[in-house]
């Protein structure tokens, strides 16, 4: 699962969001908007400064991922280990 935090006019995370949907994966939104300081603290956290700020949780980790370019590439690196198999 993915946790995408992003804001209302960012076309970066409606493609984020769009991507996770159109490969059928399942992600939760949550909207900055009107968060600024709980945005700020995420951004020191993970040493990150844009939206949208990516996440993959498992049942026993949290992994920073990044943006939307970060995000593609963690999926085509995913698709290309499957094709390995």
């Amino acid at each position: 699962m993915y946790i995408i935090y992003g804001k209302t006019r960012c076309n970066y995370c409606a493609n984020a969001v769009k991507l996770l949907q159109d490969r059928g994966l399942s992600f939760e939104y949550r909207s900055m908007d009107d968060r600024a300081e709980e945005l700020v603290s995420l951004f020191t956290i993970y040493n990150w400064k844009t939206v949208p700020l990516v996440i993959e949780t498992t049942e026993t980790d949290n992994n920073f991922i990044g943006g939307y370019d970060d995000l593609i590439k963690r999926l085509q690196i995913k698709i290309s280990e499957k094709d390995d198999q």
